[in-house]
């Protein structure tokens, strides 16, 4: 699994699809494709966010996820934004170590971290 990390429209879809032939992704959504664009939106409204997602590990192995950077900026004043950017922060980590890539992208430069 690769995972791909950045600001907003920072490029990390072009990323994907020039560096790791990416051709086809899911948008928003854990769906059959095996790539995640936008895992952060993915995440928030599952029941079970690390199981749907485990779920889908099993069935991509070799999946590349892409995540908006959230944890940045002003910390919100409603409680469930706080939780839902701290689930996806701890998530990362945890994909993080698993991944056998992390590219963190920025103005359309990924940089390899792992």
């Amino acid at each position: 699994m690769v995972l791909i990390v950045g600001g907003a429209a920072q490029g990390k879809l072009d990323f994907a699809r020039e560096k790791l032939g990416v051709t086809a992704w899911s948008d928003g959504v854990l769906g059959p494709e095996s790539c995640v664009r936008s895992l952060h939106r993915a995440l928030r409204d599952l029941p079970d966010p690390r199981e749907a997602l485990a779920a889908w590990l099993r069935e991509h192995p070799e999946g590349v996820l892409i995540c908006d950077e959230v944890g940045c900026g002003v910390t919100p004043l409603d409680r469930g934004e706080r939780e839902w950017r701290e689930l996806v922060g701890r998530i990362c980590c945890e994909l993080a170590e698993r991944a056998q890539a992390v590219y963190r992208v920025r103005c359309g430069l990924g940089v390899r971290l792992k």
